[in-house]
């Protein structure tokens, strides 16, 4: 039987450099690429791939994404083997993303050889972390695993920063989705934290991670699931 991987990204030309790597090892079958994480979670329940390489957040989705895709894909897929690709090089985010059940990660600016080794060795059940995000991943301090009933207590824009700001957006990035403005986003971030007991940035990303912690999204009814650079460019 051929090893099944499914490829999600919404650019284009890193999915296209990335199906052509992986097509051509010998008994490696590509089931499908998709461009959203709705989508990936729909083909995941269609092909049953072995393997997904997948990036962290994909702006075009509008359902779990970041922190949400990869608890919903744990929770739902527990057999399934998780590659992330990403341009984010916040060692906080890239923390959370390995505690979030992460089986392999690599930075983009990885060459493609780099995700072939990641996809042996997680189908044979073992983590693999490449070398530039190993270079950038914070290695020190201890994991912080709060209650989650803080969570409870946010108000829907406090809830609307955290999923955007977990999901690896900055906070001007975010001040320019929401049309607010920094100082504003900055305030209702700091009050999360507080609900959430977190003091720091580590202790909020491992909070989100080791609590598969689920931000409600105001723009969505909440439902179950639906069934180097130059190198990938």
């Amino acid at each position: 039987m051929p090893l099944k991987i499914l490829i999600a990204d919404d650019h284009p030309a890193i999915t296209l450099a990335v199906r052509s790597q992986l097509r051509n090892q010998t008994g490696w079958e590509v089931c499908a690429d998709v461009h959203s994480s709705a989508e990936l979670l729909q083909a995941v329940r269609a092909f049953r791939p072995d393997i997904v390489v997948t990036d962290y957040h994909m702006p075009c989705s509008n359902a779990s994404d970041g922190i949400r895709l990869l608890a919903s894909l744990r929770r739902h897929f527990p057999a399934l083997g998780v590659v992330v690709l990403t341009m984010i090089t916040n060692p906080l985010v890239l923390r959370a993303i390995l505690n979030a059940g992460a089986h392999g990660l690599l930075l983009k600016d990885s060459q493609l050889d780099e995700l072939v080794t990641a996809i042996i060795r997680v189908e044979r059940g073992l983590r693999f972390i490449g070398d530039s995000a190993a270079r950038v991943l914070d290695q020190s301090g201890a994991h912080y695993a709060p209650g989650r009933a803080g969570a409870l207590c946010l108000s829907v824009r406090e809830s609307e920063v955290m999923r955007l700001y977990l999901s690896g957006n900055s906070i001007t990035g975010i001040a320019g989705q929401l049309s607010r403005s920094v100082k504003t986003i900055s305030r209702q971030k700091n009050s999360a934290m507080r609900k959430l007991g977190a003091s720091n940035e580590r202790e909020l990303f491992d909070f989100a991670a080791q609590q598969g912690l689920v931000l409600p999204n105001p723009d969505r009814p909440q439902e179950s699931p639906p069934a180097s650079q130059s190198d990938w460019l």
